[in-house]
């Protein structure tokens, strides 16, 4: 399947969200209600989307202020703010999947990588092929910690994208 998603998050995503898992996964194990910005209600007035047109609307100046983004629209449950920084080089991953599809990916993300906290396991992005850099984290939820990589690429405008998150080493954070 095309777009803005590595290998292990292909094969994490497929292997977490085959039949009654990913209805379990996606509706009973995420307690929190999400919320997409995109979506109005009757009677209410639309509310606008954001395109990816404008370099200033999405992605961030730096790599490692794209993950804070990210992780800030995670902790807000905020899928309109997280798909403004999910992407590849590109462009933003919103305007290569069909929105329910991008919905789906988003909630199962925004599920596993809920977090009490974070910090950077390096000081530095490891530089990978294409100009990528790849971070080290370590996530904590209650006493649940663990280590995952975030790659960020440049995309339009020169603007940083996340473009893959490992988390398979984050499946414990989603009950």
């Amino acid at each position: 399947m095309p777009g803005p998603i590595s290998k292990g998050w292909r094969s994490t995503w497929y292997g977490v969200c085959s039949g009654a898992v990913a209805a379990t996964l996606l509706f009973g194990a995420c307690t929190k209600q999400v919320v997409s910005s995109g979506t109005t209600l009757p009677g209410a007035a639309p509310t606008p989307v954001v395109t990816s047109d404008d370099p200033s609307t999405f992605g961030n100046a730096t790599g490692k202020g794209a993950i804070d983004a990210f992780l800030k629209a995670v902790n807000a449950q905020d899928l309109q703010g997280m798909s403004a920084l999910w992407g590849n080089a590109k462009g933003l991953a919103r305007d290569q999947f069909k929105r329910d599809e991008l919905e789906k990916r988003l909630i199962v993300m925004q599920c596993l990588i809920q977090h009490d906290r974070y910090s950077y396991a390096e000081d530095r992005p490891r530089l990978v092929t294409g100009g990528r850099q790849e971070y080290l984290l370590e996530l904590a939820r209650g006493e649940t910690r663990a280590r995952t990589t975030f790659t960020t690429v440049q995309g339009p405008g020169g603007r940083w994208l996340v473009e893959d998150v490992d988390v398979a080493k984050l499946r414990d954070f989603c009950r």
